[in-house]
């Protein structure tokens, strides 16, 4: 750290002692890589990546990844971080400070009507990320960490049924072959859906605490891990709150119906042909499973308490109890599309809840 300490100094023609340093705070979590770095009247953000050594065939770090997407981001416009200073050596980016109020934050405490412009504002900036990454695909694809997403889809979507059956026992409800038979066909559609759907190439760490809010402005930060995914998941999940490691936080998801039909129409505009109607019943098969896979998660985690795993979710989750509700009311209440399979699904879990 000392070394780094010295370079950046270098870098400013200034002295050690004239840089401060603070930490970064996420709730009550500290960033342990990633530290505020004063030098006069400017703020920067220090970031120093755990990994040091290549994720991908090409032989790229983090770092490399990192300082190669944002380059190209920034040099078309989008709202990322500009890089002040770099060392590849140090594996390190010093970088144009954006603010640490991140939207996971602010989801918890601003209502959604007071939230509507700035949700539009970074609709449209993640369709903008997604516009440069397409023109630049060639380019950025031996960056691009390489996993088997139709194995990790198909383990979620089984997961995801037999969850909604687990929500069944739980009720003490029997359901009947017949009802079971509705319910697979339904399952079976979202399925189809979602595993023929196109993949796009952009960021693999998407979360609403990666999308920070300078003023009303939102920027785009942590692009060390990039790869080809399906761009209504990204959406999703920039757009729904987990709110971990905050006092009293729950799940809070930031999509509406016409935020969904906004992003719907871009896409149909400008990546695929299809009906809109088709694009938004992706985001509410992806937000359905989500919330799924969170409840098979508080589950278990009630089921063995003693397990690192749960004792991690816990600490970052708080009242477990509270979150289970919270998760059952985004699942039976999201209203995102006309889909009748999800409309069927979450109809189904309402029924469960009721009894």
């Amino acid at each position: 750290m000392k070394h780094l300490i010295e370079e950046i100094a270098a870098h400013f023609k200034t002295t050690i002692v004239a840089l401060k340093f603070a930490p970064i705070q996420h709730g009550i979590q500290q960033k342990h890589n990633v530290c505020r770095l004063n030098f006069g009247a400017e703020n920067y953000l220090l970031k120093q990546h755990d990994i040091t050594t290549p994720v991908v065939k090409a032989g790229y770090t983090p770092c490399q990844i990192e300082s190669t997407v944002l380059s190209i981001l920034h040099r078309s416009g989008c709202r990322v971080p500009k890089i002040i200073w770099e060392s590849e050596d140090l594996h390190a980016l010093l970088l144009e400070w954006c603010g640490e109020l991140t939207l996971d934050a602010i989801a918890q405490n601003r209502s959604m009507s007071n939230l509507k412009p700035l949700l539009h504002t970074t609709l449209m900036e993640l369709c903008r990320v997604e516009s440069v990454f397409a023109e630049n695909v060639k380019l950025l694809a031996p960056y691009a960490f390489r996993f088997d997403l139709n194995t990790t889809l198909q383990h979620s979507l089984e997961q995801g049924r037999k969850t909604l059956d687990y929500l069944s026992h739980l009720n003490k409800d029997t359901i009947t072959s017949s009802q079971t038979a509705r319910l697979d066909t339904a399952w079976n559609a979202i399925s189809d859906r979602l595993q023929a759907a196109p993949l796009t190439l952009d960021s693999l760490d998407y979360q609403s605490r990666n999308i920070v809010i300078s003023g009303e402005t939102p920027f785009l930060i942590d692009f060390s891990s990039v790869g080809w995914d399906w761009q209504e998941r990204r959406l999703m999940q920039y757009f729904n709150s987990i709110g971990a490691n905050q006092e009293g936080a729950n799940f809070v998801s930031l999509l509406n119906r016409d935020l969904v039909n906004v992003y719907a129409k871009w896409v149909t505009t400008h990546r695929e042909t299809c009906a809109p109607a088709e694009i938004a019943a992706r985001v509410d098969s992806h937000h359905l499973l989500f919330y799924l896979s969170v409840i098979h998660q508080l589950l278990r985690a009630v089921a063995q308490p003693e397990t690192a795993e749960s004792k991690v979710l816990l600490k970052a989750w708080g009242d477990l109890q509270a979150r289970f509700q919270h998760a059952l009311t985004q699942l039976i209440n999201a209203d995102l599309s006309d889909d009748v399979h999800t409309t069927q699904i979450r109809e189904t879990v309402a029924d469960y809840n009721s009894l």
